[in-house]
């Protein structure tokens, strides 16, 4: 008896098993591999069927077995597979984006539904924002992968393609028989804690390990500083989000019914959550708004997660798509932190001939700590790495990734290690840094700037020269750097040569010694421009005007004594030699001189509250400001008991901020003001800087002459407003055109005191007139206005610019119109 009960137990068991069926899989998008969060998958002919989730797997259970299993997500076309009759079977699915826009609802009668949840969202956004927190860290993982896409078939066929391709033949190909071509240039993972306080807000990240593996990276301590969480932060209860340097309009911002409609289309239960799904639609097309999906939870009216796209049809240029997909976990406290956030930004080619770019970036947040805030002297640096950041074995990062490498993205990695090893590739990539930086590494050295080879001008003739620097790998603690040139018209060698201490990375503290000699041109002041290579190379190309030999001797120290403040202080000793028809009366005994030499003793404050600071290498490179404004201030004292010849004083003030403008565009402004005390050389003075070429420019007032004017108390206003499209986006014609209007304005007030024009001589010892010095009239400024338009062909830009006094000035220009060309997205 027991015999015929064991064999009808195992009958049910198998009777029981066969009735349950157990279908599982994976939905990516076909195009970039990518996993699609929240698609609906649904037997077909049922209502059995479940929502992928954030990595996009899905798992279903049911008794009754149908022919087929379908897939839909708005945005893609819907898909169906058929069903084998087995109990357990794996289904993937690779969905093409559809050319599709979201529509427009109309509610012909009461007001839209939808509208009263977001009305109850926006209420208690402050109960969910994460900047109420007073302090939290996480542990984070972030991962990130640029391609190559859009691989034509005339960019395949280059000759220097199809040398790489060929090599890459043996390598299985990322994509599958639904998708596209893609080569991947970069991709890199990072495990790090990052740090928030509140009252100030302050952020950093530590960067506990990285792995980074590139086309073109030799060295991955700068990459991993802007690899990690810090850089991918996306805050939708902001009003406005920054990306790629734009502001768009959060879906759930306070003045969201200017920008959006909505549609209520679902209940659905997310995890245990019943939300609801709205669907988000921007009123206009060229917006820079979102278009998708927000699941709200029905009970505290709080995000839960979202997957909205930027369409194309935006008001960017070459990008085709951005898209945000994120989920949110409520703290202790209450307020929500992303717990999973990726991205994809899409660039599509510049021209048919050329390839596309994708960039993907994902951050999985975990073991969130609230708590007290860290001190304020913790969060010097906005990013640093600790000392064994890229010492981690496979194993270890098998053990402590959030998620295990998809076989693509193993593929990913094989294929980068093989396009780094060709030697086209290596050209090419080295040939691209060298050109942006200037410097081409050999070794422990960098030679260049390549900007310093040969120029061209009427006081030098034709110039050569050749430089070097040290870089990280001959220390982290020294830095030098030089350079040699040789006019043949002048015969005269013109010099640069530095050393740096380094005393302290954390606390930014370094000592220079520098020594130079070289051409410079009255109101340039090239020393404040030596980070930008080029324009300097620019300036001593063509016809200078009022040139003169420049010596220097200068020794400079600088600390960061807090996050955000820096302080300097040194000695310059520097010698003034005309190279044109210059004279100055001499203070005691008033005769004419022409060449002079300033002992000054200089000290500065620089202070931006929130400026984001990465250490390159043995420089620091700023990221700018997210909100606070910059200030400056710098005196120096000229000593004549130190060697000079002259006995003054200087003061500058300079504040800079950008204002995000909302629905208006963004504007940027500076405030320049200074003094001089004493009687000086106009040189020392400021000698405001005008632009006589074609082309615009914003560091120069652009209807004014090359030394037109000169001051030794200023202040002037640059204010410049990018509407981003507000105006022109209204317009049917123009719209289409992508085209964007720009307005400036530069206002200018100065004098000169009565001692310092007696000091300016209108002619020489032999009776022949100089050039003199122009004056501003203290009770009228000196105003410029500009409007124009940018974008145009993605590339150009034409400014009118009127200049609304001091017309009668000889050689007024009252109307301009200046060009220039820019890459902006």
């Amino acid at each position: 008896m027991s015999r015929y009960l064991l064999i009808l137990f195992f009958f049910l068991q198998a009777f029981s098993s066969f009735g349950q069926f157990l279908i599982k899989g994976k939905v990516t998008d076909a195009e970039t591999g990518d996993p699609i969060p929240f698609a609906a998958v649904l037997l077909k002919g049922t209502s059995t069927g479940q929502n992928t989730d954030f990595e996009g797997f899905f798992e279903i259970e049911t008794s009754v077995l149908v022919d087929s299993i379908q897939v839909s997500y708005l945005g893609y076309i819907s898909q169906s597979k058929a069903l084998s009759q087995t109990n357990e079977q794996v289904v993937n699915f690779q969905l093409r984006p559809a050319d599709l826009e979201l529509e427009t609802f109309v509610f012909e009668a009461g007001e839209n539904p939808a509208f009263e949840i977001i009305r109850q969202v926006v209420t208690r956004k402050n109960d969910f924002d994460k900047r109420q927190l007073e302090a939290y860290q996480t542990s984070n993982y972030t991962k990130i992968e640029i391609d190559i896409d859009h691989l034509s078939e005339s960019f395949t066929n280059r000759r220097t393609v199809r040398k790489v391709t060929s090599v890459l033949d043996s390598i299985r190909q990322l994509t599958n028989d639904e998708g596209e071509k893609i080569l991947p240039v970069f991709f890199s993972e990072t495990l790090s804690k990052f740090y928030y306080r509140n009252n100030p807000v302050l952020k950093k990240e530590i960067v506990e390990k990285s792995k980074v593996t590139g086309v073109g990276i030799t060295d991955g301590s700068t990459t991993s500083q802007i690899t990690g969480s810090a850089f991918q932060e996306y805050n939708f209860y902001k009003n406005w989000l920054t990306i790629v340097e734009k502001e768009f309009i959060s879906p759930i911002a306070d003045g969201w019914k200017t920008f959006y409609d909505y549609d209520l289309m679902d209940s659905v239960l997310v995890g245990n959550d019943s939300c609801y799904l709205l669907k988000v639609i921007p009123r206009r097309e060229q917006d820079l708004a979102f278009e998708g999906f927000i699941w709200i939870n029905k009970n505290t009216y709080a995000l839960k997660q979202v997957d909205l796209t930027i369409p194309k049809s935006a008001n960017l240029n070459f990008i085709e798509r951005i898209k945000i997909q994120q989920e949110l976990v409520p703290t202790s406290a209450g307020p929500l932190i992303p717990s999973k956030t990726r991205v994809q930004v899409k660039i599509g080619q510049v021209t048919p001939k050329t390839a596309g770019l994708l960039a993907k970036f994902y951050t999985a947040s975990d073991s969130i700590i609230l708590g007290e805030p860290q001190p304020t002297a913790f969060f010097n640096n906005a990013v640093e790495l600790k000392p064994d950041f890229g010492d981690a074995s496979e194993e270890f990062w098998a053990a402590n990734r959030v998620d295990p490498l998809s076989s693509e993205e193993l593929s990913i990695l094989q294929m980068v290690d093989t396009l780094k090893k060709i030697p086209i590739i290596r050209f090419y990539s080295e040939g691209l840094k060298f050109f942006a930086t200037g410097f081409l590494p050999v070794g422990k050295i960098d030679i260049g700037p390549w900007t310093e080879f040969g120029n061209f001008n009427n006081v030098e003739g034709l110039r050569g020269g050749l430089g070097l620097r040290t870089n990280y790998k001959f220390s982290n603690k020294w830095a030098f750097q030089g350079y040699l040139a040789y006019g043949f018209v002048d015969e005269r060698f013109k010099y640069s040569v530095s050393a740096k201490h380094i005393l302290d990375r954390k606390r930014w503290t370094t000592l220079e010694l520098k020594s130079s000699r070289e051409i410079d041109q009255v109101g340039l002041e090239m020393e404040s421009l030596e980070g930008n290579s080029i324009f300097l190379a620019a300036s001593r190309f063509g016809t200078l005007r009022r040139p003169f030999l420049s010596t220097n001797q200068r020794l400079t120290f600088q600390r960061e004594f807090f996050k955000g403040f820096l302080f300097s202080a040194g000695v310059n000793v520097a010698q003034f030699d005309p190279l044109f028809d210059f004279y100055y009366r001499e203070k005691d005994s008033g005769d004419l001189k022409s060449r002079f030499e300033t002992t000054e003793v200089r000290t500065g404050l620089r202070y931006g509250r929130d400026e984001i600071i990465i250490i390159n290498d043995n420089e620091r490179a700023s990221f700018g400001p997210s909100r606070w404004p910059i200030f400056e201030v710098n005196y120096a004292k000229g000593l004549q008991w130190l060697g000079g010849d002259l006995d003054y004083h200087k003061l500058n003030f300079y504040l800079y901020q950008k204002l995000n403008m909302g629905l208006f565009g963004i504007s940027r402004y500076e405030v320049d003001a200074g003094k001089v005390f004493g009687e000086v050389p106009y040189p020392i003075l400021k000698n405001h800087l005008g632009n006589e070429t074609l082309f615009y420019t914003t560091a120069a007032f652009n209807t004014m002459n090359f030394n037109e004017f000169a001051s030794d108390q200023f202040v002037s206003l640059r204010y410049r407003h990018f509407f981003e499209g507000f105006l022109l986006n209204r317009i049917p014609l123009i719209k289409k055109l992508k085209w964007r209007a720009v307005a400036n304005a530069n206002v200018l007030f100065g004098s000169v005191s009565d001692q310092n024009i007696e000091n300016v001589p209108g002619i020489d010892p032999a009776g022949n007139p100089i050039e003199t010095l122009g004056r501003l009239d203290p009770n009228k400024p000196y105003v410029e206005l500009g409007y124009g338009i940018e974008n145009i062909f993605k590339f150009f830009r034409v400014d009118f610019i009127h200049r609304m006094t001091y017309l009668d000035v000889p050689e007024a220009n009252p109307f301009v119109v200046k060009v220039s060309a820019q890459i902006i997205l």
